[in-house]
């Protein structure tokens, strides 16, 4: 009989013991997923400007957005300049397209962004470009927005029709400082695609 209790005690105590390890496993595993919302707060946005150009999705047209900033300049050739990151060059419908049960089906999305993801003091430059395309013998509208995030204001909205390849417009100049401020709006056109060097005529895009 006293063997028999021995173990019966013994039996209970590897599952009491098996029973506080599964809890505090479990209280370890909750503990870690609860989220720090001064973790969230002090989390770096993604961007602090959005530069966006847009035009006509049915027309099959790659038009090319440029900024000069501070550090340089942005564009298809050059995507990333000091906090300026050109998210995507649009060529019209050639890179809009995906594969779905082996067949091809066009997203006619036809849209550049540019994001500024810091604050560097200085003049920014906005230009749009006519770079070319299977249609490029036809008028575009395209949009361009100049959006400050954080807090959240329109710095420049505008349509604009381009009428033929090899066209460049400047959109809009702002300067920004040191803490994100935009001022001095103005709408001075700077070659930007087109530049002029001893002479001879530099053109980053081509045609």
């Amino acid at each position: 009989m006293l063997q028999t209790k021995y173990a019966n005690n013994f039996a209970f105590i590897d599952l009491l013991f098996n029973l506080i390890v599964g809890i505090s496993f479990l209280f370890i595993i909750s503990f870690l997923l609860i989220n720090d919302p001064k973790r969230e707060e002090n989390t770096e946005p993604l961007a602090e400007y959005m530069i966006i150009l847009s035009w006509d999705s049915e027309i099959d047209v790659d038009i090319d957005l440029w900024i000069h900033g501070p550090s340089g300049v942005v564009g298809f050739q050059s995507p990333v300049s000091g906090f300026m990151y050109l998210d995507k060059d649009d060529l019209g419908h050639r890179n809009d397209s995906v594969w779905r049960n082996g067949e091809q089906h066009v997203l006619k999305l036809n849209r550049e962004i540019v994001n500024i993801r810091g604050f560097h003091s200085g003049e920014y430059i906005v230009n749009i470009h006519y770079y070319g395309g299977p249609e490029a013998y036809k008028t575009v509208n395209a949009n361009v927005e100049v959006i400050k995030l954080n807090p959240f204001s329109v710095v420049h909205e505008s349509s604009q029709k381009l009428f033929k390849r090899g066209q460049e417009k400047t959109i809009v100049r702002f300067t920004m400082d040191g803490q994100g401020h935009y001022s001095n709006i103005n709408f001075l056109k700077k070659t930007i695609v087109y530049q002029q060097r001893s002479g001879e005529v530099i053109h980053p895009g081509g045609l």
